[in-house]
């Protein structure tokens, strides 16, 4: 958020410009631009990797077909991979803005990675436990959860 005095960009959940100290004004959330790919961060994929015939530079299929599986068969290797973000640090990192995103959409939120570039691992752990908190809410509310069966009740 761009502070409105001295025009410093503050964390959207600043109250008070750390520059200047200015109080920030409540404003709606900024929309916020985010690359083309970001959607495919954190989604798992099949990646075919195999070496071309002559030059040996090592190509790749993602989510390659049946027929390109078994054209490759001898020569590629399939690997499952999960598309990370170019901010993330290690593995964790990815898995978990995965686990988060998946709970944005289930709670019907929008999902901004940039928000949450600056967090560390610890903090977007917790952020995580917080949306999942309220995805086992809205479960409940939804009736989604599985309930419990009374073993002399159940019909057989």
């Amino acid at each position: 958020m761009k502070c409105p005095q001295c025009g410093t960009l503050n964390e959207p959940k600043n109250k008070f410009c750390y520059e200047c100290g200015v109080e920030m004004a409540v404003t709606e959330v900024e929309e916020v631009e985010k690359p083309l790919t970001a959607h495919l961060f954190g989604k798992e994929v099949d990646v075919l990797f195999f070496a071309e015939p002559f030059t040996e530079k090592i190509n790749g299929i993602v989510n390659p077909s049946p027929e390109q599986k078994m054209r490759y068969r001898k020569d590629g290797i399939v690997q499952r991979i999960i598309i990370e973000s170019p901010h993330a640090s290690d593995d964790s990192y990815s898995t978990v803005l995965a686990f988060i995103r998946q709970s944005k959409e289930y709670l019907g939120e929008e999902f901004h990675e940039v928000h949450y570039n600056s967090f560390s691992l610890p903090d977007l752990k917790k952020e995580y436990l917080k949306l999942f908190e309220r995805v086992l809410k809205m479960k409940e509310k939804r009736g989604d959860s599985p309930k419990a069966v009374d073993p002399k009740t159940e019909k057989k």
